[in-house]
């Protein structure tokens, strides 16, 4: 008989569920001087490489990785490894990675054993047995589109190039403003953050290259002139003007590296068949023309293996594909529909073109896949556009759509981001969700814990009325509990105080009412699940708008604001008072707040005495001193965000200096970038609840709840059969 493994090379391999999901949080627990992983004493672990685990454990067992039992006889193992805070670490597991240790640094013998297998790909055809189903699976590989972060903004026909997870675009058309723009983002494979301006601004740029060595060739200068000879590098901070073309153009095809790159077709102003060649430093026009001219053609490719697809020859989007060698180019297969302005990635023997205009003169969501001699229709985007980033992003495997027109220039199409993978994983794009309404229409309400368990206090209701109403929420429904404990106000209500720590185990801090008189209060209460605790309180006078974040027991409340007061105060608590502690460097009130008493973050907010009014400036607390960080894309006033980790932290709606909004940006201690909108414009909000992959809108204006879950992956499998 004739077994799996003969046929295939692949065992027959028996687990208690499927491997490789991404990301896994596991629960960790120390019990009889032992780790305990989601309930199992010293559990074997598979960690798969390039999949990423996250570890949730007790503060008193500092839980890490080695390459050795108790790590004797090794060092600490840290390839990929972020300590996010003292009960929480992440491992992105390097490929390659050898097989590891778990283990507690502050005692022997707890830990585990880590098995590091290849990545969820070297699985696919892999047969084995669920001991939880009971079931025979297997993994298949698949296509598809989800939605990414949107652009900052909006904008079509810009120079791209780069990957899937390290990209740049830069100028494009900032329609209905008839003047281009000079502005440049970067994206990281989750969001979108701002980089150095262009020299020029253009639209109809021909891109290629790298994040870090980008080129950004002609284009159109509207007003004057309309075709650019302009070029540009960009070294992944700045652009440097370079050698002009050697003949002015726009919306062509473009392909290869910074140093080796070529741009081909495009408008004269007539359709274009010229084949001009950069190699760093100069640019020379090959002699090796199309064979059919054309404009808003797309390529892929090197400077001596590239291909040209689409394209309009004068009036109707065209089918025309050819081939490139270095020294001639040669027609091919037509591509299964006509199309012009589309996107593309890939390679000559490996590539894509997705979107752009049909025959109809309309945005289409077609999406191609060409192997070198034949297409083939892969699928479609969720969205249809064109004039998407001009030059290749990506590979046919891992492709990226950036921004795009639409008939009547709809802005959420020019800030529209997908990415395609074809893999073995299934890859569900970050959203936000409507939760379970909460009493009342109070706003400025405090709001702490997690996503599934948080609680909210105070709030103001109008009218000079505030309340001290404290509602939990459990994922799915709020539930009335203790109120707060009075105020030294007629109501004995507060709003626009803050909250940090846990749902039993919570601290609520500062506030204010309005009335006959304005109260602003200096106190602190802490909450255990059910009722209030006594009051502590600071020496300074009270404030409203407090940004606060640590535990119940380890806290820092930062700036806030009181009239005539200055919005720099730093105060630290240790369960019990509250002391001084070094001022902010820039004085803050109702911004955003994460992390730990010894690493901690605040960001965004208001300060009158800054231009602008507010600001989107990010201050690191270390437990002594406060120093700069990363720059927001957007100011965020009255915002909330997720209080997990100064590193790993995620802020939104609030107001951009302007008007509320439902943006979303994410940090990792360094770079700002932006993530998927909210679903409802919010105001007025205070503090936050949850982490970057699981947040809690709730307690503003209006009185909606919205829950955001972050990307997630998980492995492509099927049920085996005998149908």
């Amino acid at each position: 008989m004739t077994t799996y493994k003969e046929i295939f090379g692949k065992p027959i391999k028996v687990l208690t569920g499927d491997p490789a999901p991404t990301p896994v949080t596991f629960t960790v627990t120390a019990s009889g001087g032992a780790f305990y992983i989601d309930s199992v004493l010293q559990k074997t672990l598979e960690l798969y490489e390039g999949n990423t685990y996250i570890f949730n454990y007790p503060s008193g067992h500092p839980f890490r990785f080695a390459t050795a039992a108790d790590a004797a006889g090794s060092t600490e193992y840290t390839t990929g490894v972020t300590v996010n805070s003292s009960t929480q670490i992440t491992i992105v597991v390097a490929s390659g990675a050898p097989n590891l240790f778990y283990y507690c640094t502050n005692h022997s013998g707890m830990g585990g054993a880590i098995l590091t297998p290849a990545g969820p790909d070297e699985y696919e055809g892999q047969i084995w047995y669920n001991q939880a189903t009971g079931k025979f699976r297997s993994i298949i590989a698949g296509g598809a589109w989800s939605s990414g972060s949107a652009l900052a903004t909006f904008r079509y026909g810009g120079a791209g190039g780069g990957t899937q997870t390290a990209a740049f675009y830069g100028g494009g058309y900032p329609t209905p403003s008839p003047d281009p723009t000079n502005v440049t983002e970067e994206y990281n494979g989750t969001g979108w953050s701002s980089s150095g301006n262009m020299n020029t601004a253009r639209m109809y740029i021909g891109g290629s290259g790298t994040q870090t060595a980008g080129l950004a060739s002609g284009g159109d200068q509207y007003p004057s002139p309309r075709y650019s000879l302009l070029v540009e590098e960009y070294n992944g901070t700045a652009w440097s003007v370079q050698n002009t073309l050697p003949a002015a153009n726009k919306n062509m095809g473009s392909c290869g590296l910074q140093t080796a790159s070529l741009n081909f077709g495009g408008s004269l102003p007539a359709a274009s068949a010229v084949n001009n060649l950069y190699d760093g430093t100069n640019w020379t026009n090959t002699g090796h023309n199309l064979n059919t001219a054309r404009y808003s053609l797309r390529g892929a490719g090197t400077s001596t293996a590239a291909i040209a697809m689409g394209g309009d020859s004068g009036g109707n989007p065209g089918t025309t594909t050819e081939e490139y060698n270095g020294s001639s180019w040669t027609s091919v297969n037509s591509s299964p529909g006509a199309f012009a302005a589309a996107g593309s990635a890939g390679t000559q023997t490996a590539a894509s073109t997705f979107g752009g205009l049909g025959p109809s003169s309309t945005g289409q969501n077609t999406h191609n896949n060409y192997d070198g001699t034949t297409w083939t229709t892969a699928p479609s985007l969720a969205t249809a556009r064109y004039y998407m980033a001009l030059g290749p992003i990506g590979t046919q495997s891992a492709s990226l759509c950036v921004a795009g027109n639409s008939p009547g220039g709809a802005p959420v199409i020019g800030v529209a981001t997908e990415e395609y993978n074809f893999s073995t994983s299934i890859v569900t794009a970050a959203t936000w969700s409507a939760g379970g309404s909460a009493s009342g229409s109070a706003r400025n309400r405090a709001l702490a814990g997690t996503r599934d368990a948080a609680f909210m206090s105070g709030g103001y209701n109008g009218a000079n009325s505030q309340t001290r109403a404290t509602e939990e929420y459990n994922g799915t429904a709020w539930t009335s509990v203790g109120d707060l404990s009075p105020q030294g106000n007629p109501d004995g209500g507060t709003y626009s105080g803050a909250a940090c720590g846990t749902q039993t185990a919570g601290l609520f801090s500062g506030g204010s009412s309005q009335g006959s008189t304005d109260y602003y209060f200096n106190t602190s209460y802490e909450y255990d699940g059910s009722s209030w605790g006594s009051p502590a309180t600071w020496t300074a006078p009270g404030l409203n708008g407090i940004q606060l974040f640590g535990t119940q027991t380890a806290a820092v409340g930062a700036g806030g604001v009181r009239p005539g007061q200055p919005r720099d105060r730093n105060y630290e608590y240790d369960g019990s008072s509250w002391t001084a502690g070094t001022t902010l460097p820039e004085g803050k009130s109702n911004g955003g707040q994460s992390g730990i008493l010894t690493a901690g973050v605040i960001f965004g907010g208001s300060n009158p005495g800054l231009s602008p009014s507010s600001p989107s400036s990010t201050l690191h607390y270390d437990g002594t001193n406060w120093t700069a960080g990363g720059t927001m894309n957007f100011g965020n006033n009255g915002g909330q965000s997720a209080t997990a980790s100064a590193t790993d932290t995620i802020a939104y709606q609030g107001s951009d200096g302007v008007t509320d909004t439902t943006r979303t940006q994410i940090y990792n201690g360094t770079t700002w970038v932006t993530g998927v909108n909210a679903i409802t414009v919010t105001g007025s909000l205070r503090s936050g609840a949850g982490t970057s992959g699981a947040a809690l809108s709730a307690g503003g204006s209006p009185n909606a709840v919205q829950e955001y879950e972050g990307e997630t992956t998980s492995l492509n499998t099927k049920n085996i059969s005998s149908s």
